[in-house]
Formats: structure tokens, C-alpha cells, sequence
């Protein structure tokens, strides 16, 4: 790491400005110094440009953008990542802190091996820091379903190891992405869209893996508040957008990563499987908050009508 190289930090939010205030402190506490920070608003209504420039008005790494329109996750991270003038790019969701060397071990393993197109940190818990959220995903292609392993256990004496894809939190080579013209799908909006881009890594013949010493503490999850835990769950409950378009996308990934045989048995059986599991879920959720059941009915139609917007478009594509 003689050279030093610029590392482009993109972090995409929408009304969560004291969020990104909180994640972008954290990232000006990093031991690698030679970084430019880039802010997508999306459009939010809470004046989030406004009050993130007025925080950080004396701060020339930081670079503050607001989308004009609603763009959602993946297209404000393609304007970020356009933005983007450095070795590396890393993209970080707006609800997490780095540990002040993340930065520092990430480019570490990139400069290690020229193969490794993207790499990320092991996720913790931001509510308790001990805790463990993430340390590989994998998917099942066939039955859909994904896996986020929460243990060091399987990878003992190794300092980084691969993963199917990596959420939240990673860096890319900022050469690999611009030479095969990867970008996020904006038709994805939210949900799957990392995925995506990891699969597109991986097709342009290079590797993505976790990284062992590379620590991030996501606010997602928390059991602090008594009886109720705020889980992944929380999220749909409280965003219709989000049980919509993971069940679309859901579908649309598979469509185009799964083989044609293993897209029947999906498309058959495995997406109306889970249509059953996650309709209970969201019927019977005990977590955090407080949900009538006319809204939780909502959420569950929502995640139906992801499914036959899916379907629609695929059989569009087929015709």
C-alpha cells in the first residue's frame, strides 16, 4: 500500500441524516486517510443535504449530492459510484459505523491478491458490539434461499475467505468495474441489488470475499429493548417497499443467475413456498413495534403483488 491509493466512500440515504451524520464521524476516525467521502441523498424530505452540509461545511473530503428524484438504493449508488474518482470504491449503507482500521484492511487484501474484485468486513451487531451478524452468504439457487452465516468458526487461520455476495458493506476495484461497465440494476431498486452486482464481479472473473480483521457495526438489529426484539423482520413491517420488491427481485435474480431447469422448480413451487412462510411471518410478527392487522394484511399483499410483478415481467421478457 506505498502508493496509498484514493478510496471513494459512496454512502446512499433517505431521511436519516443524523444516520449518515453518525457513519460518516466514524469514517473520519479511519487509520487510512486517503479517502473522499460521497453522499447520495435520495431525494429525502428531512433536509438531509442541507444539515450534512452545514455539519461538515469545513470538510473538503466530503461531498454531499441530492437526486432530484427518488432513485432508491441502486440508482444512488451508480451516481455515487460515477462520482467515484478513486483505486478503490466502497459502498456503505447509511444505518452502520466502521471500526477505524476497515478501510485499512480491506485495501490490504485487495493490494494481496489482483484477483479479488470485491471485498467486505464482517458484519457486528452496532447494539451489541460482540455480536455477530454476518461472516458469509450463500445461496441456494435452486430452492432461493439465502444464508448469512454468523460465526468465525468455519474459518480458522484464515484472514479472508469467499462468499457468494456480500451486503450492506464493500469494496470494489474501481478498474474492474469501470472496464466491464458494472453497475447496479436500477430496475432493482432495493432488495438484491448487491447481489446482483457481486454476481457480476464474479462473472467478470474475479473473486469476492470476507475479510477477518475488517469490522462493521450494523444498527439493524436489536434485542436491548425489552421483552420485543427489533429484527430483520422490523424492516418490512415498517416499509411496504421492501416485502414488494424482495419478492420481485426475488424472482427477476433467479431469473437471470438460476438454470432454466432449476427456474421451473422455482417458479412452481419454491416462490409461493416462501410467498406461504412469509405471509405467516408477517401475520404472526411478535417483534418490535406495534402493527394492526390491517397493516400487517398490507404487507402481505404486498409481498403477493411483488410476486406476480415478477412473474410479469419475466413472461414479458419471454415473448
Amino acid at each position: 500500500m506505498q502508493d496509498n491509493p484514493l478510496v471513494s466512500i459512496v454512502i446512499p440515504t433517505y431521511n436519516r441524516k443524523k444516520l449518515a451524520e453518525r457513519l460518516i464521524k466514524s469514517l473520519l476516525k479511519s487509520t487510512y486517510k486517503n479517502i473522499e467521502i460521497i453522499v447520495i441523498d435520495d431525494a429525502s424530505k428531512d433536509n438531509t443535504s442541507e444539515y450534512l452540509k452545514f455539519k461538515f461545511k469545513n470538510n473538503k473530503k466530503i461531498k454531499i449530492f441530492g437526486n432530484k428524484k427518488n432513485l432508491f438504493a441502486a440508482g444512488s449508488k451508480n451516481v455515487g459510484q460515477n462520482k467515484a474518482k478513486g483505486k478503490f470504491i466502497m459502498f456503505v449503507d447509511d444505518d452502520n459505523v466502521a471500526d477505524a482500521s476497515m478501510i485499512e484492511e480491506l485495501v490490504g487484501v485487495l493490494f494481496d491478491d489482483k484477483l479479488i474484485g470485491e471485498v467486505g468486513p464482517v458484519n457486528y451487531n452496532y447494539n451489541k458490539k460482540s455480536a455477530i451478524l454476518l461472516t458469509r452468504s450463500t445461496r441456494n439457487m435452486l430452492t432461493t434461499k439465502t444464508y448469512h452465516l454468523r460465526s468465525l468458526s468455519s474459518f480458522k487461520g484464515r484472514e479472508y475467505w469467499p462468499t457468494d455476495d456480500i451486503p450492506n458493506a464493500f469494496m470494489v476495484r474501481g478498474d474492474v468495474v469501470r472496464e466491464n461497465k458494472i453497475k447496479f440494476r436500477p430496475e432493482f431498486g432495493i432488495m438484491y441489488e448487491e447481489s446482483d452486482y457481486a454476481y457480476k464481479i464474479r462473472s467478470a472473473e474475479h473473486k469476492v470475499f470476507m475479510v477477518r480483521n475488517a469490522k462493521i457495526y450494523h444498527d439493524i438489529e436489536d434485542s436491548s429493548g425489552g421483552r420485543k426484539s427489533k429484527d430483520y423482520m422490523y424492516h418490512f413491517m415498517t416499509d411496504p417497499r421492501r416485502p414488494f420488491t424482495f419478492a420481485r427481485n426475488r424472482i427477476l435474480f433467479h431469473n437471470l443467475y438460476s438454470t432454466r431447469l432449476q427456474n421451473v422448480f422455482i417458479l412452481t413451487f419454491w416462490i409461493w413456498f416462501f410467498s406461504a412462510y412469509y405471509i405467516y411471518k408477517f401475520i404472526f410478527y411478535s417483534g418490535y413495534g406495534e402493527f394492526e392487522f390491517r397493516s400487517r394484511l398490507k404487507v402481505a399483499i404486498e409481498y403477493l403483488k411483488g410476486n406476480f410483478e415478477g412473474l410479469t415481467i419475466i413472461l414479458k421478457g419471454a415473448r
